[in-house]
């Protein structure tokens, strides 16, 4: 049996403690046997983009970026704009 677990996000504003929360989640992990792989892991990021928002040290914010690429399109109005 297989399981995989997407993603573990840890945040602090203080190195320090985030390096300590990083050491008790991977004590916990290697206790019930749970292993994470290093190249797919990100360690001590400022800020981090996780599906729309953008996650850091201050907090969670929204971002917009996949509508604003939409407006930004243009679409032809005319037959000959579409040949």
């Amino acid at each position: 049996v297989y399981a995989y677990i997407d993603d573990i996000i840890i945040v602090n504003k203080n190195i320090e403690e985030y390096l300590k929360y990083i050491k008790t989640v991977f004590d916990i992990l290697d206790k019930v046997y749970v292993y994470i792989s290093i190249e797919k892991s990100f360690i001590a990021y400022l800020s981090i983009r996780l599906f729309s928002y953008i996650v850091n040290g201050e907090g969670v914010a929204k971002t917009d970026n996949r509508i604003a690429i939409f407006k930004k399109l243009k679409f032809p109005n005319t037959l000959e704009t579409l040949e």
